[in-house]
């Protein structure tokens, strides 16, 4: 590796990161060891990824919706499907145009659009790896001052890369997406093609990536708002037009009463949210240490019963954690660690938010840790907590602490919501430390230009 400090950073760097990805796949293993069974931890989903794709999680709700909307035009399809079917799909219709567009051309039918799913969703993470890997040089890069590429002997681009496919394939919220066949494995790409495409200054491309997640999960249209607030038009605008395209169409295709009748799914979802130990919000946490609800077992059909505390809860947290990030340093020029958070935040903030949900992270760990390591946040603390939260939101310890669920000690089932605070403190802190470099700067500057208009007079 040439002998450049920019060089010598990255090379620290990417030598934590796998220390990082080895003890947490030690620990998730030797947790199986203890609670098993081997195929729950983070190890055993790694080997379904070497297996034919068979996933449907998403793709059986939507094709249920579309066949729905086929067989009975002009019909509520919320309505009848997700409250009297009781079928889960809780997706916008924009939604539906990934599979009901290419089935309107001649010879391609619902189930041969599936296997095309499956298939790009495998191919997705390969991608997910280049991305994490071009983010993780580029922070570093950022971080060391050097604007110069790296210039990497071939031995070590392929060392980088195998690495970078690991720390995917390692990583227990990517592979239980794909695992599932949930179509949040094309968001997670996306969200990390939006950071890659802001880290190197591409910020219309970012918007565009954005606007492709509004059309599966309208929440993420706060990314827009939050680019707004800081008058950030060459996001916000590009990813404003490409969800109103989407949406457009969607309107053409399934009419202004489906595409309402989207509401009130949203208000239920928000009202109930799931006690199921996957899910990994407050409403989650809330839930399960109430009893309220299934913990272990997948109802298909079902949601967790009403509960004012619950909902409660939820809605305090999410106005408090969705406020808190669209009002944070809005003087602040928004740097990838500004992005990852509010990504991170909705996330958090929604009443259901899946284990596969936290794929993300992986891209946010790539800007992150060179970050922890230049700037160190929390001094001596700093590394330690950034392992924890890559433990806590990388690996699977469920069959560990689902012994729990009945117990009153099922909040650590929580442990990946737990992990994923922990992140978000940590991006916070590094952007509060961007934003006073920024102010110092801009301080010195001025002290500078008073001094030559001082000089000149």
């Amino acid at each position: 590796m040439p002998h450049s400090a920019a060089a010598r950073s990255l090379e620290s760097c990417w030598r934590l990161w796998v220390c990082f990805l080895l003890s947490g796949v030690a620990l998730s293993a030797l947790a199986a060891c203890f609670a098993g069974p081997f195929m729950e931890s983070t190890l055993g989903y790694a080997a379904r990824m070497f297996s034919g794709p068979e996933g449907d999680d998403s793709w059986h709700a939507m094709h249920v919706a579309s066949q729905y909307l086929r067989d009975h035009p002009g019909a509520p399809v919320y309505q009848d499907v997700f409250f009297d079917l009781r079928t889960k799909f809780q997706y916008p219709l924009t939604s539906l145009l990934i599979t009901d567009l290419p089935a309107m051309l001649p010879g391609i039918s619902e189930a041969f659009m599936v296997k095309v799913l499956q298939l790009l969703a495998r191919l997705c993470l390969p991608l997910i790896a280049i991305v994490f890997t071009l983010l993780f040089v580029g922070a570093v890069r950022q971080q060391a001052g050097s604007a110069a590429a790296f210039r990497l002997p071939p031995g070590q681009q392929v060392a980088l890369a195998a690495t970078g496919l690991a720390s995917v394939l390692l990583f227990y919220p990517i592979t239980r997406s794909e695992f599932l066949g949930q179509i949040q494995t094309f968001m997670t790409l996306a969200a990390g093609l939006a950071l890659l495409a802001w880290q190197r200054g591409s910020p219309r491309l970012a918007g565009v990536m954005i606007g492709l997640c509004c059309i599966i999960k309208p929440h993420w249209g706060i990314v827009i708002v939050w680019a707004a607030f800081r008058r950030q038009w060459s996001l916000a605008l590009p990813a404003l037009a490409t969800a109103t395209l989407f949406g457009l169409i969607a309107l053409w295709k399934y009419g202004l009463a489906n595409m309402l009748d989207y509401i009130p799914v949203v208000s239920f979802i928000g009202k109930h949210g799931e006690g199921y130990y996957a899910n990994q919000s407050v409403n989650g946490l809330v839930n399960r240490m109430l009893f309220n609800g299934n913990n272990l077992e997948w109802l298909s059909h079902e949601f967790a019963p009403f509960h004012t505390l619950v909902h409660a809860a939820t809605l305090a947290s999410s106005i408090l954690l969705l406020g808190g990030v669209l009002l944070w340093k809005r003087n602040k020029s928004p740097s990838v660690i500004d992005l990852a958070l509010v990504m991170l935040t909705l996330t958090i903030a929604s009443p259901i938010a899946w284990e596969h949900h936290y794929g993300l992270l992986l891209a946010t760990f790539a800007v992150l840790l060179p970050a922890v390591v230049h700037e160190r946040p929390w001094g001596a603390w700093a590394l330690p907590l950034t392992w924890v939260a890559f433990i806590l939101t990388s690996q699977s310890f469920v069959a560990l602490t689902n012994a729990l669920a009945d117990t009153r000690w099922n909040f650590a089932q929580s442990y990946l919501f737990f992990g994923a605070l922990i992140v978000l403190a940590l991006l916070y802190r590094v952007s509060w430390i961007e934003w006073r470099a920024g102010q110092r700067h801009a301080e010195a500057r001025d002290s500078h230009l008073d001094a030559m208009r001082d000089a000149r007079a």
